[in-house]
């Protein structure tokens, strides 16, 4: 898991999903977090792929102003954006925890804070918060509070569960598929039996 991108506590000030902004509903592909100390910091150790600030408003990524890409050793690219100032250059090799940068307003931004966002080799968006370990929601992380458990990690738990139970079969293609037609309380009954097998009901 990786670590949080500042050494004091933080705040989520909007988290990862559908908000509202200027009275449009949008996606949002990272969470926004402020730190007690300004200095960004390396969630994850990697190679730096991006460090640059983007004015021209025909470049879609002009709204990340001053930003930091990481190409993460887990294969990740980690976006660090609005910073006040960026400290890495391209081609860079940084380690969990070094600066990255200055915590700031730049870009798209309505005050200082951090956008951070993660996305796969295919460019998809993964959930930041489940990235961190933190809640996705707004509200105070204590830089010293243990880690949420991955979503992920249970979700694989359960799946494999139901797979050997014979509740589902793969078709090889990485689809899972339920062995029959079943309806809302079966699944629910499904989801609480394995709950309760790993003693979490």
């Amino acid at each position: 898991m990786a670590r949080l991108p500042f050494n004091n506590d933080i705040r989520v000030t909007s988290p990862y999903g559908w908000r509202v902004l200027d009275g449009q509903r949008q996606w949002h592909g990272g969470i926004d977090l402020v730190g007690e100390d300004y200095r960004i910091r390396a969630a994850m150790g990697g190679t730096v792929a991006v460090s640059q600030i983007v004015e021209d408003r025909a470049n879609a990524t002009w709204q990340w102003g001053n930003y930091v890409c990481v190409l993460g050793d887990d294969g990740n690219y980690i976006y660090y954006c609005h910073m006040a100032e960026r400290r890495v250059h391209v081609g860079q090799r940084v380690k969990a925890g070094d600066i990255l940068g200055i915590m700031g307003s730049t870009g798209y931004s309505f005050g200082d804070h951090l956008h951070f966002e993660v996305r796969d080799s295919a460019n998809r968006t993964l959930d930041p918060a489940a990235y961190l370990g933190i809640r996705n929601e707004v509200g105070e992380i204590s830089a010293d509070e243990p880690a949420a458990e991955s979503n992920t990690a249970w979700s694989d738990e359960a799946v494999a569960w139901a797979e050997a139970n014979g509740i589902i079969y793969g078709d090889g293609n990485g689809n899972l598929m339920l062995d029959e037609p079943c309806t809302r309380r079966q699944m629910v009954t499904f989801l609480h039996r394995f709950a309760k097998s790993i003693g979490r009901a």
